[in-house]
């Protein structure tokens, strides 16, 4: 996966499976690097949000 500038928010899935939202990244998607996500087993918690 790459994260580029822009996508810091997006939603992070699996096929069906939510598994969290995009916050940051390192490097670029041409050489290498990484992407940051929040879990969304911390972030539904932590804002009272629910998948439904």
């Amino acid at each position: 996966m790459c994260a580029a500038p822009g996508d810091r928010g997006g939603s992070l899935f699996d096929g069906g499976t939510a598994l969290g939202l995009t916050f940051g990244g390192s490097g670029d998607c041409a050489s290498g690097g990484g992407t940051f996500f929040q879990p969304v087993t911390e972030a539904l918690p932590a804002t009272g949000a629910q998948i439904g």
